[in-house]
């Protein structure tokens, strides 16, 4: 498997993150994020796509590719779905049939059988093809988990009955802000909730809502990686990198990195409203945010 296919980025991804901005699921404040599922393993299908990503903000998803008559499919997906049942919550296997479900393998850009990809923070990535023994991949599966951790992904899953009650409803406006997000259109998603705030100026919600939409604006199209990678020289690099470490969950270390640039900020104003605004998208409850609070008041005072 070569290169993802940007249509899996743009029909699933994009419809992850605008659920996450609508559920608050950038910055819980829970140390430990659990989510309640029917079993630690699935099979795929457009139905439930989205629950796949929302799983993938709290554990990493490997995604088995397989197909009744190819042997070694089958094999590699028994494998997994065995270690599955005895994985603690820490991973998720989605069992993709690429017979019965094309549209999705194609969004994967896989065409063969016995092809595992991974999905992590809603980002889906490229593995490895063919069988493989246990015991390397309980090895894969143990980096996998440690990779997850050093992304901010450091939940739980835990088997359970899953409510079937409906969401609350949303507000007429807030269902706008979220199919403008569904298609892209994050400046539309933006104004929306401009203008409620201009209705309700202190509406703590909106204030979150609308940071996060535009954290999403700023990161989404970016390669994580590469931004990640980036050793920043100057403040706009900084701001750029720390945008990045929030959207992979890591608010302790995007604070403290723009504080280390706050002194060669030129306009400390436009830098302490950006700080804040990232302090809204985070949740002023977050323990990355009460300590960056109290940073930033000693270098403002």
């Amino acid at each position: 498997m070569s290169e993802l296919n940007n249509s899996f980025r743009g029909a699933v991804d994009l419809s992850a993150l605008a659920n996450k901005v609508v559920k608050d699921k950038i910055g819980s404040n829970s140390q430990t994020p659990k989510v309640t599922v029917p079993a630690f393993s699935l099979d795929l299908s457009q139905p439930v796509v989205r629950s796949v990503i929302e799983i993938s903000n709290v554990v990493p998803v490997i995604v088995s590719f397989w197909d009744k008559a190819d042997a070694a499919s089958v094999s590699l997906t028994q494998k997994l779905e065995k270690l599955s049942e005895h994985s603690q919550g820490k991973w998720f296997l989605a069992k993709l049939d690429i017979m019965a479900q094309p549209d999705l393998a194609q969004a994967f850009a896989v065409t063969a059988p016995a092809t595992v990809a991974m999905i992590l923070a809603g980002e889906p990535r490229p593995l490895f093809q063919g069988d493989q023994s246990v015991d390397d991949l309980i090895t894969f599966l143990e980096k996998l988990i440690e990779l997850a951790k050093s992304q901010g992904l450091e939940g739980e899953l835990v088997i359970g009955e899953v409510s079937t009650q409906p969401e609350p409803e949303l507000s007429p406006s807030e269902q706008l802000a979220l199919d403008a997000m569904e298609r892209g259109e994050f400046d539309a998603a933006v104004e929306i909730y401009q203008k409620e705030l201009r209705d309700k100026p202190n509406d703590e919600t909106l204030l979150e809502r609308l940071a996060q939409v535009k954290l999403v604006a700023r990161t989404y199209a970016g390669e994580i990686e590469t931004e990640l990678a980036v050793e920043p020289k100057t403040v706009a690099e900084a701001m750029r990198k720390a945008d990045y470490l929030l959207a992979i969950g890591d608010a302790e270390t995007a604070f403290g990195l723009l504080l280390e640039f706050f002194d060669l900020a030129e306009d400390k104003t436009v830098f302490t409203n950006h700080l804040l605004e990232l302090f809204n998208a985070v949740g002023k409850n977050n323990p990355a945010v009460i300590k960056a609070r109290r940073d930033l008041a000693a270098k403002m005072f």
